[in-house]
């Protein structure tokens, strides 16, 4: 008797939990002919799966415009979820027309600006079927997006809507918003008790605000490297470059110059400008041992290319006296006027005395 991989009864239900049920097992191909039969005979749910599928690179090879074509597809019946996949994918950047063919030879998509105004069209679309996430990407949009987009009105209402759901980043998001509305020590204790819950939940933006919270309030350095930490110890950059200062300053915690590079390191690593120009500073001073002027000019060069514009002046110093480099008075000049256009008064001031001091070489 023949045997179908396909349940020819039994609902739609069904037949995707038993589709999940194949790809659990690593009946991969059965599992994804399946899915592709209800995808096509128009199953929303199947569609969005699919999309996870194709983007996720686990079951079977990535390929992004094949899952664009999918969640469009699910989030064109009002896939709450598929709406939130596309919303989240034109923020990235990854987001084509749907004019545009993709075919199964393309496998990867091209990333390129974001586009906010078509990542809040989706998010909205999927907040509007009640999505929590969709309702914090709005939200995120419309309180802190490009100005033509923003009703900050709105976005707070769908933070807080997102928040009373359990949602951890809306209640992260509600609570900012109202520790910035707030006026008096209560309305402060209500904002950050929200901001707390998330943290509970495990949120590192969470645990970095309260950190930071705690930080300001002075005299609580120990409680803030403590959230600092937390947050650092889930690969959040921002937290990591504070563990990494606090290391280096002594702040709540002994100091130890070594984890401080460490930690700044992981903080550059996860793109945290500050953190690469931090551990220039750290191998230009030395700190008890001889300065690594090649390494400092290294993590420097690395920062200007970043924007970093205290970086460019230090590395100009550096070019001008042939620390870790060649001497390069015109590379040292280009960098002060870099600088100096980017309002570093220092910069300014040291182009005038190295104008003086190339005169007088001159003479």
């Amino acid at each position: 008797m023949k045997k179908f991989s396909v349940p020819l009864f039994g609902t739609p239900e069904a037949k995707i939990k038993h589709a999940q049920n194949l790809l659990k097992n690593g009946k991969t191909r059965r599992g994804m002919k399946q899915l592709h039969v209800l995808a096509t005979a128009g199953n929303a749910e199947a569609q969005f799966m699919l999309g996870e599928l194709y983007m996720a690179d686990q079951d079977v090879p990535m390929n992004g415009n094949e899952a664009l074509r999918w969640f469009r597809q699910a989030a064109g019946q009002h896939h709450t979820k598929a709406c939130h996949r596309l919303g989240v994918l034109s923020y990235m950047g990854f987001s084509v027309s749907a004019e545009e063919r993709a075919t199964v030879f393309d496998m990867t998509l091209t990333q390129g600006k974001p586009d906010y105004a078509k990542a809040l069209f989706w998010a909205e679309r999927a907040a509007e079927g009640g999505d929590f996430d969709g309702m914090v990407l709005a939200a995120h949009l419309l309180t802190q997006g490009p100005e033509t987009l923003r009703d900050i009105v709105r976005g707070r209402a769908l933070y807080q809507h997102a928040a009373e759901g359990g949602n951890v980043q809306g209640l992260y998001g509600h609570g900012v918003a109202l520790l910035g509305a707030a006026q008096t020590p209560e309305e402060r204790r209500k904002a950050v008790a929200f901001i707390q819950q998330a943290s509970t939940d495990g949120l590192p933006e969470a645990e970095l605000m309260l950190g930071t919270i705690l930080e300001y309030e002075g005299g609580k350095d120990a409680q803030a490297f403590g959230y600092f930490m937390k947050a650092a110890t889930q690969n959040h950059p921002a937290a990591q470059m504070k563990v990494g200062v606090a290391y280096y300053q002594g702040r709540g915690v002994e100091r130890d110059v070594s984890k401080a590079e460490t930690w700044l390191r992981k903080a550059a690593q996860g793109g945290e400008i500050e953190a690469i120009a931090l551990v220039g500073d750290i191998n230009l001073q030395g700190d008890g041992v001889a300065p690594n002027f090649l390494e400092a000019h290294s993590w420097y060069r690395r920062a200007f290319e970043a924007g970093h514009v205290g970086a460019a002046v230090t590395l100009a110093q550096l070019f001008y006296n042939g620390m870790g480099c060649e001497t390069d008075h015109a590379e040292a000049k280009r960098l002060l006027d870099f600088a100096a256009d980017h309002g570093s008064e220092k910069a300014i001031k040291l182009r005038q005395l190295f104008e003086v001091y190339s005169a007088q070489s001159i003479s």
